[in-house]
């Protein structure tokens, strides 16, 4: 019996596999819908031969519709009349039969309407098996499968190159059982009217049945080059994008743009040799086409005038053969598309059949609650290799007790890497046994060693998610809590999930292990996110994303209070601390010197996107108060000179100078913008408006603390304080949503939360000024206890695409916090904390030993690949392994570990 996910060898045997049923049901449509096909041949020859040619008499009518049951012989014979039918005169059988051929067109229309849609949905849904299949044996690749693939290519065979198999899957029966019926349906027409005519239309459908087909082969070959090519390119493009640092620093840009061009030039030739042969062949095809009509009229029009033919006839065979050549040209295309199909799916099929699948009895869903272990762990004669079987592990035998720690120590490379890995079954491997409880670990399902496992290393990938997904992961396996939405669209959604084969599991549901990270449920889960984040020493760092990210669309009114209840004790706790000279608050009434011109001028802050819809600086209600108050030169001339200086210094240094990192009126890609302009205002009364703006957008952006150009006198500050008059009555239409006026009794949606709370600027003058104010910051949100609503933002920070707005150690404390959450029974870290100094490595580690107390896992054991040897003191054993062998034992006290 073949597996319930087998991609058969056959395109053909896959699709019927899968909708057997679906084709049986089209089968029966298209039976039912042929004879009316036929209907719509013949009475255009009856409306001929009729009532338009016909001879008849004055006042002559004809019976139409009439119907009745003949009756076979053994009753009697004879016929049962069931509709009289209707007598018509000339004129009534014309628009009769008119009306019925009318009725029949637009009932053969609602066939194939249908018939299409269905073919549709299938195609569809067969996709989306297809495409999900593919993921799931993705999913199921052995480890040192992912060497030799690149994602991009994975991805894009996935994506892309099942489109047409799916397309393929509605249409793989039914449409040459619908063409080869209607064109067999035309031809019988044709020869009922004349035998003669219809043995032409038969031969030239017989040629171009025959010939075609073979000429269109070479396409397949064309095309199959075209998509290697391709995707070879779609991995190229892949690795230029994820190895950019190096193109940068080694001056290869234009390199990878000789080789991607060569690229490109053989994915040319093949794409303009594939267009020649197939547009050659069509040329050849529709010749074909046209000379059987060519025949009709010659051949056709000779029977009619010698009489053994009535015109009736022979309208009726070109009508008829006009319909021919469509369903006979799209029969042709029909098996064209179905080889280019075969040759694609057996392409993709050669990616993701292998003998060495990791079997799904192993992942399939499992909602029971794997057991402990508690046993000891036992690796005997453990062997690692690489592809090319050389050792990078030598047989290694080893067995730990729960609750113990040890130490790894060793070279990179040494062997200790290829042990962690090979526990936790990220490596296969050559030889050798591990066990846990008794049980070994080739044979468990994935439920267990992903859930009472626990793992660790300073290269895992995050994908973007926010920091509390990124660090619930790990507890995600099945829904443990399935929401009550009473929704009929989602039932519908997760019947068409089983209907295609995919898992018909609620992705919306809430699938957090609450019991594996020790919490009664959703409640109290963010106090363990904290406490292993603490563990980590990134709590603090996630709470600052939450003060320094934007306020959530939708803020409670208690939570408004909370923030400002937090400013009045800031205030109040800067008082008592003395600290007042450290921390400027904003004043209606004076200028803010730590803050910029712009925000000085709207008393306010800016949304941080708002400029991506049109420059601050150009809105008509900045404009009009520049130029009520004498603003708008003042700080054109300003924006000028700070243009001069910043070129004067800066302006001849490399776009990737760490010097310029200092400088955010300009970037370095302005730098040679800004030249320009300068050269055009130079000594020109006329200054063109996009120049004025221009440089009114740097002064915008000046802090004369920060920039120290002294730029700005008391004069300048009086004028710009006075100019906030004219938003004080509210902000024009052009900047509400963009600007947030400061106001002390309300929040600033444009500001983050730390500024709603601080309201104003740190005195950055003196050294001790952050310091001193981030302790009161930290006092005032643990008092107001508003600390917790800061966390539970910063944990919903966007990490981004592999957590790149993160740093290296921050990715490695979120990955190390992530495997402490979910409680396991063994802890294998390989070199987690690499990017950290060994210090804060130290304190980590220790933490983490200690943490088994407050996590309620007394009979942990660890087993830590150390990236500081001097930090195996901490650890109850070491193990030590050089150029893949294993030294021996050290005990640092406690029972010993056996070494067999």
């Amino acid at each position: 019996m073949k597996p319930a996910d087998e991609l058969d060898e056959s395109v053909f045997r896959y699709v019927w596999r899968y909708t057997r049923s679906q084709q049986l049901w089209l089968f029966g449509v298209l039976a039912v819908s042929l004879p009316l096909y036929y209907l719509t041949l013949d009475l255009p020859k009856r409306i001929v031969n009729g009532p338009i040619q016909g001879n008849w008499q004055p006042g002559q009518t004809q019976t139409l519709f009439d119907f009745a049951i003949p009756l076979p012989g053994f009753l009697g014979g004879g016929e049962i009349p069931l509709f009289p039918g209707m007598d018509l005169d000339r004129l009534g059988v014309l628009v009769a039969l008119s009306l019925s051929f009318l009725f029949f067109v637009i009932v053969n229309g609602l066939f194939k309407f249908y018939i299409s849609t269905y073919k549709g949905k299938l195609g569809e849904r067969l996709l989306r098996r297809l495409r999900y299949q593919l993921v799931d044996r993705v999913l199921r690749f052995p480890s040192g499968r992912f060497k030799h693939v690149r994602g991009s290519e994975i991805a894009s065979m996935i994506k892309d190159e099942t489109e047409p198999v799916g397309g393929f899957g509605g249409s793989a029966f039914a449409d040459p059982a619908l063409l080869m019926s209607q064109a067999l349906t035309a031809l019988f027409f044709i020869v009922l009217q004349n035998f003669w005519l219809g043995l032409v239309a038969g031969s030239v459908v017989l040629v171009q049945i025959v010939m075609i087909p073979r000429m269109r082969r070479r396409l397949v070959v064309l095309a199959r080059n075209r998509q290697l090519t391709a995707r070879i390119l779609s991995g190229r493009i892949g690795e230029v994008v994820e190895g950019i640092a190096s193109i940068r620093t080694n001056d290869t840009s234009n390199y990878e743009r000789a080789e991607l061009g060569d690229r490109l030039g053989k994915i040319l030739k093949i794409r303009y040799d594939f267009y020649q042969w197939k547009f050659f062949v069509n040329f050849l095809n529709n010749l074909l086409a046209q000379m059987t009509p060519f025949i009709f009229y010659l051949g056709g029009g000779y029977l009619v005038i010698t009489g053994r033919l009535d015109i009736g006839q022979l309208v009726a065979v070109i009508a008829a053969y006009k319909d021919l050549p469509s369903p006979l040209k799209e029969l042709i295309a029909w098996d064209q598309y179905r080889v280019d199909v075969q040759s694609k799916y057996a392409q993709i099929r050669e990616q993701f059949v292998m003998s060495d699948l990791i079997s799904p009895d192993l992942q399939k869903v499992s909602f029971d609650v794997p057991p402990r272990l508690e046993g000891e762990m036992t690796v005997t004669g453990l062997k690692v290799t690489d592809d090319s079987g050389n050792e990078l592990l030598y047989p290694t035998t080893l067995k730990l007790v729960p609750g113990e720690t040890v130490a790894v120590v060793g070279p990179p490379g040494g062997g200790g890497e290829y042990l962690a890995d090979a526990l936790v079954r990220l490596l296969q491997p050559a030889g050798g046994r591990i066990a846990y409880a008794g049980m070994s670990l080739d044979t468990m399902p994935d439920s267990i060693p992903g859930r009472r496992l626990g793992y660790s290393t300073s290269g895992l990938f995050l994908p973007q998610m926010s920091v509390r997904d990124a660090l619930t992961y790990g507890l995600k396996h099945v829904p443990y809590r399935h929401l009550d939405r009473h929704d009929r669209a989602e039932a519908e959604r997760l019947e068409e999930a089983r209907l295609s084969g995919n898992l018909d599991l609620d992705i919306r549901d809430d699938w957090i292990d609450y019991q594996a990270a020790g919490v009664s449920g959703p409640e109290a889960l963010p106090a363990r996110m904290a406490e292993v984040l603490d563990l980590v020493e990134l709590k603090g760092e996630i709470a600052r994303f939450g003060l320094r990210g934007k306020l959530p669309e939708t803020l409670s009114d208690g939570i408004a209070d909370q923030i400002l209840n937090a400013r009045a004790r800031f205030r109040q706790f800067l008082i008592e601390g003395g600290d007042e000279d450290y921390f400027e608050s904003f004043d209606k009434s004076r200028y803010s010197d730590y803050a910029t011109v712009f925000e000085n001028l709207v008393f306010g802050t800016a949304d941080p996107d708002a400029d991506a819809e049109a420059p601050l600086a150009e809105r008509p209600s900045v404009q009009a108060a520049l130029e009520a108050t004498g603003l708008d030169e003042k700080l054109f001339l300003m924006g000028r000179q700070i243009a001069e200086t910043v070129i004067e210094i800066f302006g001849d240094l490399s776009a990737d100078n760490p010097l310029l990192e200092d400088i955010d009126l300009m970037s370095p890609e302005d730098v040679e913008t800004y030249r320009a302009a300068l050269r055009r205002v130079e000594g020109d009364a006329k200054r063109e408006e996009r120049d004025r703006r221009a440089f009114q957008r740097l002064a915008f952006g000046y802090v004369e603390p920060r920039h120290r150009l002294g730029l700005l006198d008391d004069t300048l500050r009086s004028e710009i304080v006075k100019a906030r008059d004219h938003f004080s009555d509210g902000l024009g239409p052009d900047l509400a949503g963009a600007v947030s006026h400061h106001d002390a009794a309300a929040i600033n949606r444009a500001a983050s939360l730390q500024d709603n709370i601080l309201f104003g600027r740190i005195v950055t003058r003196y050294a001790e000024a952050p310091g001193r104010i981030n302790a009161v910051l930290s006092e005032t949100l643990h008092e107001t206890g508003l600390f917790d609503v800061v966390f539970d933002l910063g944990l919903s920070f966007d990490i981004g695409s592999g957590a790149k707005r993160l740093s290296a150690g921050q990715q490695q404390k979120l990955t190390l916090a992530r495997a402490l959450l979910k409680r396991p029974d063994l802890l294998v870290f390989n070199r987690p904390l690499s990017a950290l100094d060994g210090e804060t490595q130290r304190r980590i580690t220790l933490a983490v030993i200690k943490s088994r107390s407050s996590l309620d896992t007394p009979g942990q054991t660890i087993l830590w690949v150390l990236t500081h040897a001097d930090h195996a003191d901490l650890f109850q054993r070491t193990v030590e392994f050089r150029e893949g062998r294993m030294q021996g034992l050290e005990s640092a006290g406690a029972e010993p570990v056996e070494v067999m």
